[in-house]
């Protein structure tokens, strides 16, 4: 019968175990967000995208002048 209780995913114990599931990553996401904006961290930053950006351009450009191909 013990066996039953441990696999009920639609009674009392599954609903247990969705609920605590639902705070712990509503929970963990809160912490998170609370955490990153008490630093600050919470801006769109496009810095990286622009490095990666200019990265892609060198490489061309590269490319370019050893007679490659881009891909």
């Amino acid at each position: 019968m013990n066996l039953l209780a441990v696999i009920d995913g639609y009674g009392v114990y599954g609903n247990y175990l969705h609920y605590g599931l639902v705070v712990a990553f509503v929970g963990s996401a809160f912490i998170l967000f609370v955490y990153l904006w008490s630093k600050g961290r919470l801006d769109m930053d496009e810095s990286p995208k622009f490095d990666m950006m200019n990265e892609d351009q060198e490489k061309e450009i590269e490319d370019k002048d050893d007679g490659k191909k881009p891909e």
